[in-house]
């Protein structure tokens, strides 16, 4: 039976929502990593002003939190996103800004040596991270882009969620394990999470959602 369930896809595709939706449905822990904001050394510093050695090092620590709460919980366990998220995150920022104003693909972007010397190091992190899902999880559901952002303030725009997923899926796929497309409504797509999986509901799909919702 899966246990170890990475819910990913792109910002604001619903994660949040669905993994704690999940965790309350079927009573396995909630995992994530801290927001990833203010590093070390940067407090007060907004998003878009972060240097790129800032930006590697909320990568680490992420990595870090993602693999020390994921560990704490042998019996299995709900991801908010997965432990390569944050490598794919920084990699595109890198890359194309927050706001990209094109969607061309992102290998074949322009990079400066400077960017490219960054991007290497990032995309080392991204291969530790890929080898240490391959244990780390039973199965990753992903969630298309369905919904529009709803922040205010979004730290970034559409064209970088579209390309989010261009790299994220082809690294789930690296890591061997199954990856199921979920859509639909939240409670349509915690339904077809249950049905895959086999884990029993302990808590109505409905409420499971209102608890989250605080309704």
């Amino acid at each position: 039976m899966t246990q170890r369930i990475a819910i990913v896809g792109a910002y604001g595709s619903g994660k949040t929502l669905l993994a704690k939706a999940l965790s309350e449905a079927t009573g396995l822990p909630y995992t994530q990593g801290t927001a990833m904001r203010e590093p070390i050394g940067g407090e007060g510093k907004h998003i878009w002003n972060w240097t790129p050695g800032e930006l590697l090092q909320l990568t680490v620590k992420r990595y870090a939190e993602r693999t020390l709460n994921e560990a704490a919980h042998p019996a299995g366990f709900i991801s908010d996103g997965s432990i390569v998220h944050e490598w794919i995150f920084a990699k595109l920022r890198l890359v194309t800004g927050p706001t990209p104003g094109t969607g061309a693909p992102v290998d074949s972007r322009f990079r400066d040596e400077v960017t490219a010397a960054y991007e290497d190091v990032a995309d080392n992190i991204g291969r530790l991270a890929v080898r240490h899902a391959r244990t780390a999880y039973d199965a990753f559901f992903h969630l298309p882009i369905e919904f529009p952002m709803s922040e205010q303030n979004p730290p970034i725009n559409d064209i970088f969620r579209t390309l989010s997923d261009e790299v994220l899926l082809p690294a789930l796929a690296d890591t061997g394990l199954p990856v199921h497309a979920i859509t639909g409504t939240p409670a349509e797509r915690l339904q077809k999470i249950l049905d895959i999986t086999g884990l029993p509901a302990v808590v109505d799909i409905d409420k499971a959602l209102d608890a989250v919702q605080g309704k």
